[in-house]
């Protein structure tokens, strides 16, 4: 997924936001309840809730205002890897 720079010049992140519409997350400090039945019993994951009852999925908060940042792992030394 190819993610754009937005620059906020002449667009207020408030028209941004309501240009995208509604978007559910799930709150790690306060009460949620479900979109879906309005039950408020959650299994948490490492990227989103998931309602107890009819399996809704929300995105976490916490991960979504932050950029996925891939991890590369690499084995042996450094000059093998640059061979």
């Amino acid at each position: 997924m190819l993610l754009k720079n937005t620059s906020y010049a002449g667009n207020p992140p408030d028209r941004l936001m309501a240009a995208r519409g509604f978007m559910p997350l799930y709150h790690g400090d306060t009460v949620n309840h479900c979109p879906g039945c309005g039950r408020t019993h959650w299994h948490i994951g490492r990227a989103t809730a998931e309602c107890a009852f009819c399996e809704t999925a929300l995105p976490l908060a916490v991960t979504s205002s932050q950029p996925p940042e891939p991890i590369f792992w690499s084995r042996g030394s450094a000059t093998a890897v640059a061979a």
